[in-house]
């Protein structure tokens, strides 16, 4: 393979930045919506499945993979940089929260969280059992499993986009989806343990998946505190150790993203996904001195590469698949929307002491399903419980609730702005 191969990279890379910037624009400028749809739509627009297939090239605007130099495995070099983007825009958002206000929000949060999973998950899974008896237990599984995601990266980006990150129900969304996002990785691996037990007529070890689950979920949240106090507690010695010598070089903010991209790795060993530890990692920078500086050096960082990531989670989406399951996916669409609000909602209003309006946005800001959603169904596809359709109905839940949540949030934005200046 000549060197030349590997050049299409890099033109894949800016025709994808490219097609994010100018569907960014056209969407923010003359429709009046967040950027971040007008990027998702642009991706699905130039999708190996749609424009992308008349370059009839398997690298540019496709998804071809690269072999490792030992030649045992394979990687999507594109995929890799999705992931970079993802981390950085989580790093970021994280370095911009108030510490104080996310820690007063926790146990909403918590609660938002699991409201967000539990109802969605019992819609998902007795659908699925109603209208695809035949997948039996695993499949309804997934199904419900693919209800439970929210997409951090997506909710983080709208918030930012419309000034309301460091709002109460903005925190209470970002605590809730970094949370969500540690009981879906739960609740995916139960799931994959019980199909991987039930595959060819096997008893299903439930103590055995149990365990998993406890211990995933256990070293998680253990994980994920214990770098927030951390970042509380001993930031003047972040300051110190980590940050201080680089000041003078002009450097300090890189180190410190650098470092936020150590811990999005480290929370991996525990299963945990690179965003939460990225997230955790900027919120410890947020506690010390130095946070505007890294926030003002980082951020263009953050805004070169974000839109990568949902320009490349739009061209995952094969049109096709959506149509061959048109029935079972509105259904479930209306099901993992309707599950998510009212099961954030009533923890968000009642425990959090929120306003009908501020329920309201935790409950959307919660509803889109991202990556996350075509994690968890690929997974399912992948072990064999679902089969193609209820795959492609899996991936219309994930791209139409991430393609409606700014629209639906928008209003309710702009009518508790309305209210905040009333008071």
């Amino acid at each position: 393979m000549g060197i030349e191969i590997y050049f299409k990279f890099i033109l894949s890379f800016a025709l994808i930045l490219l097609a994010a910037r100018i569907g960014g624009e056209i969407f923010e400028r003359y429709l009046k919506q967040p950027p971040v749809l007008g990027e998702l739509v642009a991706g699905i627009i130039i999708s190996p499945f749609a424009l992308g297939c008349f370059i009839n090239d398997p690298i540019i605007l496709n998804f071809a993979t690269v072999q490792d130099a030992f030649g045992l495995h394979e990687f999507n070099v594109m995929e890799v940089i999705s992931e970079i983007a993802v981390i950085t825009l989580l790093f970021v958002a994280g370095v911009e929260t108030d510490v104080r206000a996310f820690l007063r929000q926790g146990v909403t949060g918590t609660l938002v969280a699991a409201g967000g999973v539990i109802l969605p998950f019992v819609f998902g899974f007795f659908i699925t059992m109603w209208l695809a008896p035949e997948v039996k237990i695993a499949g309804w599984l997934f199904m419900g499993a693919a209800l439970t995601a929210t997409s951090i990266g997506l909710t983080v980006r709208i918030l930012m986009e419309m000034g309301r990150l460091h709002t109460k129900a903005g925190t209470t969304i970002l605590v809730g989806a970094v949370i969500d996002d540690i009981i879906s990785i739960v609740v995916l691996s139960m799931v994959i343990g019980i199909s991987a037990a039930t595959k060819g007529g096997k008893e299903i070890s439930a103590l055995q998946v149990t365990v998993d689950a406890i211990r995933i979920a256990v070293l998680g949240f253990a994980i994920w505190f214990a770098l927030l106090i951390i970042g509380v507690r001993f930031n003047k010695y972040i300051s110190r150790f980590l940050l201080f010598p680089f000041k003078r070089s002009g450097t300090m903010p890189i180190m410190a993203i650098i470092v936020g991209f150590m811990i999005a790795y480290l929370v991996t060993l525990v299963e945990l996904h690179p965003v939460v530890g990225a997230y955790v990692a900027g919120l410890m920078f947020a506690a010390t001195e130095e946070r505007e500086e890294i926030v003002e050096h980082t951020r263009p960082i953050m805004l070169f590469l974000a839109p990568f990531f949902f320009c490349y989670l739009g061209m995952q989406v094969d049109m096709r698949l959506l149509w061959a399951s048109a029935v079972i996916a509105v259904i479930l669409i209306v099901a993992a929307v309707v599950g998510k609000v009212i099961g954030c909602y009533i923890p968000a209003k009642f425990a959090g002491k929120m306003s009908h309006t501020e329920g309201l946005i935790v409950g959307i800001g919660m509803v889109p399903r991202g990556e996350v959603g075509l994690i968890i169904a690929g997974a399912g596809l992948l072990s064999g419980a679902i089969g193609r359709e209820l795959f492609g109905a899996a991936v219309a839940v994930s791209v139409v609730t991430t393609l409606i949540t700014p629209t639906m949030l928008k209003p309710f934005f702009k009518r508790q702005s309305a209210l905040d200046e009333g008071d």
